[in-house]
């Protein structure tokens, strides 16, 4: 789990979207899985504990959250495109 404050992780999604670092569009898949370790790409902490989210897009990539962090930039993405 992160340790970052929901603000600051917050406004770290708002900034990786604007720069295009995270995506902005919803996603064509969505898997949870045991965590493995990798990096969250909203908080930059390994996602050791629990589970973790994988985020898949149209344009084949995808990222991994933690999910908390997953939750904050769906709310970050959902709102951005309002």
């Amino acid at each position: 789990m992160s340790s970052l404050s929901d603000d600051r992780l917050r406004q770290r999604v708002r900034d990786r979207m604007q720069s295009g670092e995270l995506p902005r569009e919803y996603p064509a898949k969505l898997w949870v899985a045991p965590a493995t370790r990798l990096i969250c790409r909203c908080c930059d902490e390994p996602i050791s504990v629990g589970y973790e989210y994988e985020v898949a897009f149209a344009n084949a990539t995808s990222v991994k959250f933690h999910p908390r962090c997953y939750v904050i930039w769906d709310e970050e993405r959902a709102a951005s495109t309002e």
